[in-house]
């Protein structure tokens, strides 16, 4: 019989599911457990536990709100703005 290490993130048994349990959240987020833990603790993903057993589970809905929370956007380009260039003296 082989364990499980319980920082491995798994593959959901059902990707379209309401509530992911902390292994399958890191799956689906494609970080390591470890890091889920972290971001949990920082207060940057909200979770809801278990009465019996204290088991942390993530909604869907709290992974989509951290991922448009820390979503990056380009800054437009600054045209007509830069310096003028610098012109070798003529001979």
């Amino acid at each position: 019989m082989t364990s499980r290490p319980t920082d491995q993130a798994t593959p959901p048994a059902d990707l379209n599911a309401p509530y992911f349990n902390i292994r399958e959240a890191a799956w689906v987020m494609r970080i390591s457990v470890k890091t889920l833990r972290r971001r949990i603790a920082a207060g940057r993903i909200s979770v809801s536990r278990d009465s019996e057993g204290g088991r942390i589970t993530v909604s869907r809905e709290a992974i989509d709100q951290y991922y448009k929370a820390t979503e990056v956007h380009a800054l437009p380009l600054r045209r007509g703005i830069s310096r003028p260039r610098q012109h070798a003296a003529a001979a």
